[in-house]
């Protein structure tokens, strides 16, 4: 009998902590969206993950490690979180604390997300283009978007000073059809033409500064 690789046992971890992650974070959206509190949480909890780890990856590692057993982390959550963020919020953190589960942290954010624009028919849209996106395309492909999959769109742009296409969106795995693939193309037609005129512009403006 072949025994399983590394690989594989690491696969069934992950498995098993996004199945885990799951169960925490349908609690956490159930709790907190009796108490209207839904996007507030969620938000906090994305800030953590998001923001103040990347600025402190040393507090990820206290919170996730196991050599600081879970009594002595309480009272240290308590000040770091207390008075900073909802009491619901501060309450799911130090249950995680309990059950060792804080180092699911980042699966629990992407799977309460997930949740989240489910349950709200949210799609998210990611959005990269060489210049900022002018308010009328935004909403020219929040329109499309809308229409064609029957979701609210959440635009996530971000700024790709080398995408020379002028504009490039990812939304999950979903591949669109042709109809669809025309009407983007045709948004990023008129980014590229803006970004050819802004560029123009500047060296008309240089010109004359001459």
């Amino acid at each position: 009998m072949t025994e399983p690789s590394a690989q594989e046992y690491h696969d069934k971890a992950d498995v098993s902590a996004r199945r885990i992650a799951k169960v925490y974070a349908a609690a956490l959206l159930d709790t907190a969206q009796k108490q209207g509190q839904a996007e507030t949480v969620l938000a906090e909890l994305d800030s953590l993950v998001r923001d103040v780890f990347e600025r402190e990856p040393q507090l990820e590692v206290l919170l996730s490690s196991a050599a600081i057993g879970r009594h002595a982390r309480r009272a240290s959550l308590q000040r770091i979180f207390g008075g900073r963020a909802s009491a619901t919020f501060v309450s799911f953190v130090q249950v995680l604390n309990d059950h060792e589960r804080l180092i699911l942290l980042r699966p629990i954010l992407a799977a309460a997300t997930a949740m989240y624009d489910e349950r709200h028919r949210r799609l998210r849209v990611l959005v990269s283009s060489a210049v900022p996106l002018p308010d009328d395309i935004r909403q020219r492909l929040e329109t499309d978007v809308r229409a064609y999959f029957h979701l609210e769109p959440v635009l996530i742009p971000q700024l790709d000073p080398a995408l020379l296409g002028g504009l490039k969106v990812r939304i999950g795995d979903v591949q669109y059809d042709a109809s669809v693939r025309n009407r983007l193309d045709s948004l990023r037609d008129q980014i590229l033409a803006r970004s050819s005129h802004e560029i123009q512009s500047r060296r008309d403006n240089f010109s004359s500064g001459e």
